[in-house]
């Protein structure tokens, strides 16, 4: 099984900032790079909202992974094009710089008849990572997910955690004015 099923505790406290991946935790003056964002459950063009969770830093440098940047603490960014972006942070103290990177799916509601989703990961690459799906279409009810475990999930914006590397097909349906539209898509967990 390569999905586990859903911790959404745990899941949560990741994407919140909660936990860490790679970071030297026995030095607590040492720079520590982390943020949330919000704002992905809305369809292109979407404005996020970039929550800086950083500790032990003063500055910061935001690649918002379309080619723009931002040296502020919190900023904001649009983005006008549906794709998977890379989101990183370089965070700067008295004791250190440390980077994270982190990833997200924007799409569009591009036909009211059909189901949408958006995602973000806790982290660019490597296992295990947590994942936070957004159901994008505001008509869409009844809403089921199959990340590929055999669980099924009826959240409308699930919380996952994928254990192990490798090619995941999340299905996506949801029922819009009484008919059932599916969305299947390959998801590499590096």
């Amino acid at each position: 099984m390569k999905t586990s099923s859903l911790f959404a505790l745990a899941a949560s406290l990741l994407l919140l900032g909660g936990g860490s991946c790679n970071k030297d935790d026995n030095n607590d003056e040492k720079a520590d790079a982390n943020f949330s964002i919000s704002g992905f459950e809305n369809p292109v063009p979407a404005t996020l909202n970039f929550i800086n969770t950083s500790r032990n830093s003063t500055t910061y440098f935001w690649d918002f992974g379309d080619g723009t940047t931002s040296t502020q603490s919190n900023p904001t960014h649009q983005y006008t094009l549906v794709g998977t972006y890379i989101l990183k942070l370089r965070a700067s103290g008295p004791s250190g710089v440390d980077s994270i990177c982190k990833l997200v799916t924007l799409d569009a509601v591009a036909q009211a008849n059909k189901s949408y989703m958006s995602y973000f990961f806790d982290r660019c690459s490597g296992a295990p990572v947590g994942a936070s799906f957004k159901t994008l279409n505001p008509a869409s009810t009844n809403t089921v997910w199959d990340f590929g475990d055999g669980v099924i999930n009826i959240n409308r914006d699930p919380i996952v955690q994928f254990l192990l590397p490798g090619d995941y097909t999340i299905k996506y349906s949801s029922l819009i004015n009484g008919v059932r539209d599916t969305l299947t898509r390959i998801i590499q967990i590096q």
